[in-house]
Formats: structure tokens, C-alpha cells, sequence
């Protein structure tokens, strides 16, 4: 019987010590790492969903998320599958709750 998947209200959305700790405590590479994870994720809004090859793009993101401490996007991304037609909105969602909380 599968478990059934969390809600992304029930994930923290970022945790900055998984960032600061992969960057080996260095702020300022935290900074630039993040600063090309949020354009990684401007990039892919800006995409057209209908042509995406969603394997792709969410195995990109669930590994940039997990490094980063996006913890919603990278359950998102990880259970993509499960998710189905809800997907675009559900990342779209959590990019926002991301942005947001990376400021």
C-alpha cells in the first residue's frame, strides 16, 4: 500500500542551514548559489508547460531543490508522477512560497 504523499503545507519551503551547509558555511557562495537556483526556477515559469519533457525538468529541479533546501519544491519535483494535472500548479505554488521566503 503506498503512503500517501504530504501536503506541501505540511513541508518547510526552505531551509536555509541545508544551503549555508552545502556551501561549507561560506555566505557568499550560499549567495550566488541561490541567486542561480532562482534563476533556474524564472526559467522554467517562463517555459511553455505544454512542452516540456517533465521527466527532465523535474529531475533537474528535485536534485537543485534537495542542494538548496527547497524542501516543497524537491518533494514536488521527487513525486511528480503522483502528482498529475495539478503539477503545473502545485510548482508554480511553491515557486512563489520559495521566492518568497529566500528573501
Amino acid at each position: 500500500m503506498k503512503k500517501p504523499l504530504l501536503t506541501t503545507t505540511e513541508i518547510k519551503v526552505f531551509d536555509r542551514g541545508i544551503l549555508l551547509h552545502q556551501a561549507m558555511g561560506d555566505q557568499s557562495l550560499a549567495n550566488e548559489v541561490l541567486g542561480l537556483f532562482l534563476q533556474q526556477l524564472a526559467n522554467l515559469k517562463a517555459k511553455k508547460w505544454a512542452t516540456l519533457d517533465l521527466n527532465f525538468e523535474m529531475h533537474s529541479l528535485k536534485g537543485s531543490a534537495a542542494a538548496l533546501g527547497a524542501m516543497q519544491l524537491e518533494a514536488i519535483a521527487h513525486n511528480w508522477h503522483e502528482i498529475g494535472a495539478d503539477l503545473q500548479t502545485q510548482v508554480l505554488a511553491a515557486i512563489a512560497a520559495f521566492e518568497a521566503a529566500a528573501n
